[in-house]
């Protein structure tokens, strides 16, 4: 997909969550939602992050952008039953900001468990200690952690289970190469194994077509979430 120049005018608040389903396979219905940041400028014109985030980092404005994105969120999903996700980057989670603001906002344990960070498998593998930290940070307010792209960079995935998160997503790549690489199966199996026995929760992401979803639902793989199930919307009742 081309990368757009921003020729329009926006301010941060223009920035806005959309939100993706991860789906239950089991029990055939969404366990919770990932909040993906959109750019909506003036004239509704909808930009990928690929396409303005180096305007934000530029601009030295990333950890507003999140504190943006968890305000929204937060607000949208206040009065709904639902779990959801944010993505945070390195620089959130080197900044005592990101937990002040989960503290300041999730005084309500009950709405604390709702919520979890997202942060990419190359920043954790890169940063194995300092996502301990924080994670034992979070964790003691009620908010779990998911790494997502696991698979996508190598790195001691053994250290990255052996810490309590809720979550790790698997690379769709890896996924749709498991029928046909017998190393990638190899480590596919690998990940599941040693996930289970920590209790850590496995979701095949990017799952854009039924090919691979066939191939998820042969794994021991409970949660997906793609295209297959629905692109990221601007609404709940969009999806």
């Amino acid at each position: 997909m081309p990368i757009r120049e921003i020729t329009d005018p926006f301010r941060l608040e223009d920035i806005v969550p959309y939100f993706q389903p991860i789906v239950d396979l089991q029990h055939d219905r969404v366990w919770r939602y990932e909040c993906l940041a959109r750019l909506v400028t003036p004239s509704e014109k909808v930009y990928l992050p690929n396409e303005f985030l180096y305007l934000i980092e530029r601009h030295n404005h990333v950890q507003q952008l999140t504190e943006t994105m968890f305000h929204q969120s937060a607000r949208y999903f206040a009065d709904k039953h639902v779990c959801w996700n944010i993505n945070v980057d390195l620089s959130d989670l080197k900044s005592p900001s990101l937990v002040n603001l989960l503290k300041a906002h999730l005084s309500d344990p009950a709405a604390a468990t709702k919520v979890s960070i997202e942060v990419s498998a190359k920043t954790a593998m890169q940063n194995i200690p300092l996502l301990a930290e924080v994670v034992g940070q979070v964790q003691a307010l009620g908010v779990g952690v998911f790494v997502d792209n696991v698979g996508r960079v190598p790195g001691n995935i053994k250290s990255l289970l052996a810490m309590p998160l809720r979550g790790i997503k698997l690379d769709g790549g890896l996924i749709r190469q498991y029928d046909t690489n017998p190393a990638v199966q190899e480590y596919v199996d690998y990940v599941c194994e040693q996930a289970a026995a920590h209790k850590v929760s496995v979701i095949a992401e990017q799952v854009e077509d039924t090919t691979t979803l066939e191939i998820v639902e042969r794994l021991p793989i409970h949660y997906a979430q793609g295209f297959v199930f629905s692109t990221p919307k601007p609404s709940l009742d969009s999806i």
